[in-house]
């Protein structure tokens, strides 16, 4: 049986300003990356629509607060270090869970500062030692546990070439998500987040999650799927398990779902509901709302 608890899941960010960004971080793929920030990017993801949302967010008064990736724009390690300022406005990181997407592990030296500057919001397990990437990639899936509900972090986002946002598990970390969804006790509610759509076909080929065909099978245990990406807010399902995509925190019409928790012997109750910024002014408006229950075992 879970305890009663609120969620608010948040995605896409894209919160820092490169207006500062030196000649010597702008190389490789961070060229085209910089130039979509200069030419798109600065105009449509605003920090006034941001500070909108965090003071939403915590009005609120959630108990836990996910955020499933892409915070920054092309993973340097500034950017990933005024991210993490962000955060800790928002929220200590007892209540945050933060899940890489494409644009924080844009190239290969973001790994290193994600777990020096977000560390904390990873909830990773074990640590990660002297050889740093393999070890970071070996702690995913992340695992927060609570009175009945388990939350798995999953960690989609790897450099990739020229115009592409794709992303990839790979097969270690679809096996250590069954086989943790698989350990966790009778009735437990088990919720996964991750930056790319987990299912085939909802997003184009150069934004899919590659391995999408393999983790649709390990989700057969999965009861709450959330997600970002596509910049968007959709539902839909994946077997048996209900998928939710949230838009962007940062555009005009930004976006945040809201889930209220609660259950009854091996049933759990959820209500979400949509917050969808209002067009004339900086609060949120109820744009969606949605009731259903949950069987989690005996």
């Amino acid at each position: 049986m879970c305890h009663a608890m609120r969620l608010i899941h948040i995605s896409d960010l894209h919160l820092t300003d490169l207006s500062t960004a030196g000649p010597q971080e702008i190389r490789g793929k961070r060229r085209l990356g910089h130039f979509s920030w200069r030419g798109r990017r600065r105009h449509r993801h605003l920090p006034v629509y941001l500070d909108a949302l965090r003071r939403a967010v915590q009005d609120a008064q959630p108990d836990f607060i996910v955020i499933t990736g892409d915070l920054i724009h092309i993973g340097l390690p500034s950017e990933l270090a005024a991210a993490a300022d962000w955060l800790e406005a928002l929220a200590p990181p007892s209540k945050i869970l933060v899940t890489p997407g494409n644009h924080d592990l844009y190239a290969e030296d973001s790994w290193a500062a994600c777990e020096r500057h977000w560390g904390r919001y990873l909830h990773l397990s074990p640590p990660t030692g002297k050889a740093w990437e393999a070890p970071f990639r070996r702690g995913f899936p992340s695992r927060v546990r609570f009175d009945g509900i388990d939350l798995y972090g999953l960690n989609t986002g790897c450099p990739t070439p020229v115009g592409a946002a794709s992303g990839r598990l790979g097969s270690d970390q679809r096996q250590r998500l069954q086989r943790l969804m698989k350990q966790a006790p009778t009735g437990t509610l088990k919720v996964v987040a991750l930056h790319h759509a987990p299912v085939r076909g909802v997003m184009p080929g150069r934004k899919a999650l590659t391995d999408a065909s393999a983790l649709e099978t390990v989700l057969a245990d999965a009861h709450l799927v959330l997600h970002g990406h596509g910049h968007w807010s959709r539902s839909y399902r994946c077997g048996a398990a209900q998928v939710f995509a949230v838009g962007s925190a940062s555009t005009a019409d930004a976006a945040f779902r809201q889930f209220d928790i609660d259950g009854q012997g091996s049933t759990v109750h959820v209500r979400m509901s949509l917050h969808v910024r209002a067009a004339d002014d900086d609060g949120f408006a109820l744009s969606e709302e949605a009731a259903f229950s949950v069987s989690t075992g005996c």
